[in-house]
């Protein structure tokens, strides 16, 4: 269904409002096609346990367009979490 999307400059940071996990980075539509809309999963791992995921939802991304995305990490802990994330996936999982 999608062909490709990049995902650049992931970054994890505590909000600045609380203790909470932030994710942010750069999304690039690289998929040919314009989109109204594209939900991405974001799931964040301990070795091989998922700790916590979230969906980010981009409108109006037109093919070779990148955006900017940050997004807070539900109940997560910056400082209890964030030096332990070994590995994070990203990707989309509806589009129109």
């Amino acid at each position: 269904m999608f062909r490709s999307f990049d995902y650049r400059n992931i970054t994890f940071k505590q909000d600045p409002q609380g203790e909470g996990l932030v994710i942010s980075g750069d999304i690039t539509n690289k998929s040919g096609k314009n989109y109204h809309s594209v939900v991405f999963r974001v799931i964040l791992f301990i070795k091989s346990t998922p700790i916590g995921n979230t969906t980010i939802t981009i409108n109006g991304f037109a093919n070779n367009q990148t955006k900017r995305f940050e997004k807070q990490m539900g109940e997560l802990q910056y400082k209890k979490v964030a030096p332990e994330i070994t590995y994070h996936e990203i990707y989309p999982e509806s589009a129109y």
